[in-house]
């Protein structure tokens, strides 16, 4: 048996947004890096940044152009983050 303890998310720009901790786990668990992930209701990007974080490829869908410029401006902060990362590492 197991049961996720996760804090949930507040003061987001999302009706339902979760934290990104929900997507990591669900991505560790079936796909390995360099594979593809496709969420074809994006929303704000919250799978796109567990992807950036877990080094796999996304490809998000979604309708609503405000959930889309939010979800590239995080996804593309994540991919900032994550390049910082490794020139320190480096």
């Amino acid at each position: 048996m197991s049961v996720w303890n996760i804090n949930s998310v507040k003061g987001t720009d999302h009706s339902c947004a979760f934290p990104v901790e929900i997507p990591d786990r669900c991505i560790r668990a079936t796909t390995q890096p360099g594979d593809a992930v496709l969420d074809p209701f994006m929303g704000s990007g919250t799978t796109g940044v567990a992807c950036v974080q877990t080094g796999r490829n996304f490809i998000g869908i979604e309708i609503d152009e405000g959930y889309f410029n939010i979800a590239k401006e995080r996804i593309e902060k994540a991919q900032a983050e994550c390049q910082q990362l490794a020139l320190l590492e480096a």
